[in-house]
């Protein structure tokens, strides 16, 4: 999978959150190695409540971090 492929993957993933609301900060329980996740619990406009758990790679290998961006979209 190419760049553009990857990216695309996960904007394709991250499409059922938009027009959602965000409804809360979340947390996970720690993991076997004590580690706890965080993320944002996401009422979508299908009622659903989605979280969205950041997490430092693909395997879940620990939490990640963030950056939070004001101003115009970057897509």
């Amino acid at each position: 999978m190419d760049a553009n492929e990857h990216t695309q993957f996960y904007l394709d993933q991250l499409k059922p959150l938009v027009g959602g609301v965000i409804e809360d900060a979340v947390r996970t329980d720690g993991d076997e190695f004590g580690d706890e996740f965080f993320g944002l619990a996401i009422r979508c406009k299908d009622g659903e409540v989605r979280h969205l758990i950041i997490l430092a790679d693909d395997e879940g290998n620990g939490p990640g971090s963030f950056e939070i961006v004001e101003g115009e979209s970057h897509g």
